[in-house]
């Protein structure tokens, strides 16, 4: 009779095995999803960042011409810190940039911030 018993637990712990290997399997399948999933929202960050960086410069390269053909505020008091000198869209795809003069003395000083979905990138000039 004990020889029975000793059968019948044989059988469950064949199955407690297997359902323990496949939970642990489970497991693992999950961790390597959320990284591949981490790494793909990261891409997508850069991505953005990428648009937005090129935004910010592509407004400095604005800014620059626009100083040199037409000769814009030198000084501190001609305008506003918080108020953008320029702003723009590229095209229409959602990427913007807006030029901000911020100091005078002893070179004049612009900062460009270029905006795409959720990243801001800046960039600044000294001359």
């Amino acid at each position: 009779m004990v020889f029975l018993n000793i059968k019948k637990f044989k059988a469950g712990s064949a199955m407690i095995l297997t359902m323990f290997i496949l939970a642990g399997m489970l497991v693992v399948a999950m961790s390597g999803s959320y990284i591949i999933v981490s790494g793909i929202k990261a891409g997508g960050t850069q991505a953005q960042s990428t648009k937005a960086y090129f935004a910010a410069e592509a407004g400095l390269e604005n800014i620059l011409y626009q100083v040199r053909k037409e000769n814009l505020p030198h000084t501190k008091d001609d305008i506003s810190l918080d108020t953008p000198i320029i702003s723009g869209d590229l095209e229409s795809s959602g990427v913007s940039y807006k030029e901000f003069f911020i100091d005078a003395e002893p070179t004049r000083v612009f900062v460009s911030v270029g905006e795409y979905q959720s990243a801001k990138r800046s960039v600044e000039a000294n001359f």
